[in-house]
């Protein structure tokens, strides 16, 4: 299942992870302490195709854009960031924070 995929994340070292529809956003699966939406998806989905450069919310969060490809985005909050990548038919979110190494996150 989705979930467990997700789930196989977390246990990456990963603060909470997510799996969405690159079609419509949907919410496939994501870790119990995840608080981000669909709606923050859309947008986060927007900010990749434009390769923009300026801040993006998920879970309520304000990341700054580290770098952004169109396929794989990196933000970051103080010592939390996120990774959000393209694969296939889903986008797959990774949030890590200052018990995890960004790099953790990249590679989950």
């Amino acid at each position: 299942s989705w979930q467990a995929y997700a789930d196989q994340i977390t246990q990456q070292g990963i603060a909470n992870a997510a799996l969405y529809g690159l079609d419509n956003a949907a919410e496939w699966a994501k870790s119990a302490n995840n608080t981000g939406t669909s709606a923050e998806i859309q947008k986060i989905l927007q900010h990749m195709s434009s390769q923009g450069t300026g801040r993006f919310t998920y879970g309520g969060r304000d990341f700054i854009t580290l770098r952004n490809d169109g396929n794989v985005l990196y933000g970051k909050l103080g010592a939390d960031g996120i990774t959000c990548a393209k694969s296939g038919k889903a986008l797959v979110v990774g949030v890590y924070d200052k018990n995890s190494q960004p790099g953790q996150c990249n590679n989950a």
